[in-house]
């Protein structure tokens, strides 16, 4: 996503009005993505969170699940990809508790892979197509397929091994939901009664659709740049308002790779997504009016609102699969650790690192979960 977006706190990319819902459905799924540690690693060497780091000093097995080995730098690998989502989430993990976690993580690669050994018998149908999708979202939240092939070789994880793993991703989290959605029924009564509940929770905020032109400025810069590239952007402007349309003057002089090839086209988005300069002026314009010239940190921009939608409170029907899927995730997560519980209970489960000293079971660790994030936060 381009940088001049400001920061938001939730990873949702939608604008829809049950956002606090989805983030809340986001972290009750926590009992499902706890199982699947690896899935960290995928989504941090996305997110650039594993470079850098130093080889794995030996790859002994740590752990066995019937035939397979589950190796050091597998552990390491998601050990470090968890240790970077808890850093993101601004806590930290103490020294003394670093062993805990590193248990923590073991089990849920081996729970993984006592799902994955039973699910492989019942792939998904379509396996390929649910693959090549999430791939497609790494991808993205990588930046691309060459910062994704960089971070995976920094990472020490080569493109079959992460499609590999992607594939067995899917394959386990597809068994897991199969088996909650088979369990886990809500009455359409809970439902009901939750939206009544929670009715100012499911309330659509106002959001506008703009395009921009951004003529990118650099904070070394100096005066001469700055002129030119002010008269570049007063130049594109001046063309909008003879008449070109704005769609083809963004692809030839925008400098936002986010949006250029779009014809500037930024979509949907609400209050406070945007840095304060830029969404002062969207949210002012009327439809199809052009802006003045914005100056934010970033460098120059014009921008045009397409569309515009008011707020209004969303009715029971729209908002319904959504509560479905929180109430059912909340009763989902007992379904799923006895699930595995009697999956690993019939598996020939080896550990080879040292006892966890007692003392370390005793001391929590900070709140995190081993899931990944659901999409990577606006830079």
């Amino acid at each position: 996503m381009v940088k001049w977006r400001r920061k938001l706190d939730s990873p949702a990319q939608s604008v829809v009005a049950c956002h606090a819902l989805e983030k809340e459905l986001m972290k009750n799924h926590t009992a499902v993505f706890a199982l699947v540690a690896i899935v960290a690693v995928v989504s941090a060497v996305a997110q650039n969170s594993v470079t850098n780091a130093p080889p794995p000093k030996s790859d002994e097995v740590v752990a066995r699940v019937g035939d397979v080995a589950i190796h050091r730098h597998e552990l390491d690998m998601a050990v470090g990809g968890l240790l970077a989502q808890i850093q993101r989430q601004g806590r930290i993990v103490p020294p003394e508790q670093r062993q805990q976690l590193q248990y923590d993580v073991l089990n849920g690669l081996i729970e993984r892979e006592v799902v994955l050994q039973f699910a492989k018998a019942n792939r998904p149908a379509d396996l390929d197509e649910k693959v090549k999708a999430q791939i497609e979202r790494t991808r993205a939240m990588a930046g691309g397929e060459e910062p994704l092939l960089k971070s995976l070789q920094e990472a020490g994880v080569s493109r079959a091994e992460f499609e590999r793993r992607t594939s067995e991703n899917v394959i386990v989290t597809e068994a897991l939901r199969h088996v909650a959605e088979a369990q886990v029924k809500v009455p359409p009564d809970d439902v009901k009664a939750f939206y009544e509940a929670n009715i100012t929770r499911f309330k659509q905020p106002e959001v506008i659709r703009a395009s921009h032109i951004l003529v990118r400025v650099e904070p070394a810069d100096g005066d001469d740049i700055k002129k030119v590239r002010r008269t570049k952007i007063n130049a594109a402007r001046s063309f909008v308002l003879g008449g070109e349309k704005f769609a083809d003057i963004a692809r030839k002089y925008s400098d936002d790779p986010g949006s250029a090839a779009k014809g500037g086209d930024l979509g949907f988005f609400p209050h406070g997504s945007m840095v304060p300069e830029f969404e002062k002026v969207a949210f002012s314009l009327g439809t199809n009016q052009v802006s003045e010239v914005i100056t934010t940190q970033f460098g120059y921009h014009v921008l045009i609102v397409t569309d515009r939608k008011a707020e209004k409170q969303l009715s029971l029907d729209e908002v319904k699969a959504d509560i479905e899927r929180l109430l059912q995730s909340r009763k989902s997560g007992d379904v799923i650790r006895q699930y595995v519980k009697g999956l690993r209970e019939k598996a020939k489960v080896e550990i080879f690192l040292s006892p966890l000293p007692a003392l370390a079971t005793n001391t929590p660790l900070p709140a995190a979960s081993a899931r990944p994030p659901a999409a990577t936060p606006k830079p």
